[in-house]
């Protein structure tokens, strides 16, 4: 673990900035009202990636009619039913007198099959991040490296990334491999923000997560399986969450299996009425049909599934086949925009009742009326900024952003806004000066954030509940529209599952 939290033992003072002034220490009032999306998109900018000319193009964030609707689906309780979203919402995010060079590094993971690659369409987030930034006046910079999902990789793409000069670097990526990149950052004493992995035991230098810790997870996954006490775990490569009381295991090794291994989750969860004769074949009497419908003893109320985003949405898609009778519980993996995409590859239903845990970040919070929710709009009014711009690619300039706009989130924008808030505080882009500025910062909606409150005084940054989440396959109209006209999974945080009767 890293020593940060020790280093920074000393809460700061409680102030606040808007989004325009300097990081606060523990920012978290709503963003105030700011230049609309029209205007601020028409600003100059002196964007520098990749040596490329960035066109800036007017866009105006216009809510779409569906949400007057979806509303009342996902609306907090605590929040008006049918309460207006603000039309006039602050896309640019102003930083003060940042050194000349400004630049942020981003590690994504690239291949297919390749350990954390699930996450490179969520990490496009950065882009809009550094767009917003633009936006407001600010240069600076994103460089992009592949650590093509090993240890070795990953280490080499941070020795890529000091070669260029970053003040600090995002890994966009999870999975054990990314220890390369921690390692090496810590060795050159370059600051790291994880988006999408908790920090690892035995990590050293200056890391931070924005993500879960595995205590907050666990917590989390018990409240989502809503008082089950026999609770079956698939594990398809994720291994059993920290805290989580588990009666039986199965093990999805492979997409080959997955067919045989629904038809055993549904005998173990009673699902499959008991077999009354054997199945006859010919003049063969077949055993497996009769051993795959003998009744257990004691079937487990609910499962639980552990793995990669693709992993569980593949074996998803089987247990949708099988109809089990009760509740299906997904470990965070599934909140990557892979999960979506690949329960869509493999046929199965977006508008099941799917159920995970995170912080809420998604676009569903930009229907509330709150901070929370008008921070959520601006982010994704820089995304339909950045979509509408003929010239802007992806992160690796190999696809247009318009292809990958779908995936952008916001904690990867977050990363990126925290290592520039910590340049802009630092005054310099040293990376010492910038992690030990990092450290002290509190940082909220008031200051660019997307998603939820962090407070980089501990290595687990996450300043917020961990919450179950619910699915909903319903466009909500605040993301530009993909070619096929298909919809990928919104989360929202909603009621826990209770375990089926009997």
């Amino acid at each position: 673990m890293s020593d940060r939290g020790a280093r920074h033992s000393e809460t700061p003072g409680a102030t606040t900035a808007g989004a325009g002034s300097s990081p606060s220490a523990k920012s978290t009032e709503p963003v105030e009202s700011a230049e609309s999306v029209g205007s601020a998109a028409s600003a100059e900018t002196r964007p520098r990636r990749r040596g490329r000319t960035i066109a800036i193009v007017a866009g105006a964030l216009v809510v779409a009619a569906a949400i007057v609707v979806t509303v009342v689906v996902v609306q907090p309780d605590d929040e008006p039913v049918g309460a207006p979203v603000a039309a006039t919402l602050p896309v640019a995010l102003t930083a003060t007198d940042l050194p000349e060079g400004t630049t942020v590094g981003v590690i994504v993971t690239l291949g297919p099959g390749a350990e954390g690659a699930d996450w490179n369409g969520a990490a496009q987030g950065a882009l809009v991040a550094e767009r917003r930034l633009e936006l407001g006046g600010a240069d600076i910079a994103l460089a992009t490296e592949n650590d093509g999902g090993t240890e070795a990789g990953a280490a080499e793409a941070v020795t890529a990334l000091v070669d260029q000069g970053v003040a600090g670097i995002v890994i966009a990526s999870s999975g054990p491999h990314i220890i390369g990149a921690v390692t090496a950052a810590a060795d050159a004493g370059i600051p790291v923000v994880l988006p999408y992995a908790p920090v690892q035991d035995g990590a050293s230098g200056d890391v931070w997560s924005t993500a879960p810790d595995a205590a907050q997870t666990g917590a989390a996954l018990t409240e989502a399986l809503g008082g089950a006490t026999n609770t079956l775990l698939v594990d398809a490569g994720g291994g059993a969450p920290v805290g989580v009381e588990i009666g039986r295991t199965e093990t999805a090794t492979s997409s080959a299996g997955d067919e045989a291994l629904a038809r055993e989750v549904a005998r173990l969860t009673g699902s499959t009425p008991p077999a009354t004769s054997t199945t006859a074949t010919g003049d063969d009497v077949s055993a497996t049909a009769s051993q795959e419908t003998e009744p257990v003893a004691d079937p487990s109320d609910a499962v639980l599934v552990s793995g990669s985003a693709t992993r569980q949405a593949a074996v998803v898609a089987r247990l949708q086949a099988a109809d089990l009778a009760v509740p299906v519980v997904l470990t965070p993996d599934a909140t990557s925009p892979a999960f979506s995409a690949a329960l869509k590859e493999d046929g199965a239903s977006l508008s099941g009742s799917l159920v995970t845990v995170g912080a809420e970040s998604g676009d569903a919070t930009a229907l509330r009326g709150d901070g929370a929710g008008r921070s959520v709009s601006a982010f994704l009014g820089g995304v339909r900024v950045l979509a509408q711009d003929p010239d802007a690619v992806n992160l690796t300039g190999d696809q247009p952003f318009s292809v990958v706009a779908g995936a952008a989130d916001a904690r990867s924008h977050d990363a990126v806004v925290a290592l520039v808030r910590a340049v802009e505080s630092a005054g310099s882009i040293e990376p010492g000066a910038v992690g030990d500025a990092l450290g002290a910062l509190g940082l909220g909606a008031g200051d660019g954030m997307a998603g939820p409150a962090v407070d980089f005084s501990s290595a687990q940054a996450l300043d917020a509940d961990v919450a179950v989440l619910n699915s909903s396959s319903q466009d909500l109209g605040l993301r530009p529209a993909v070619d096929d006209g298909s919809t990928g999974l919104i989360w929202f945080a909603g009621p826990v599952t209770a375990p089926a009767a009997g």
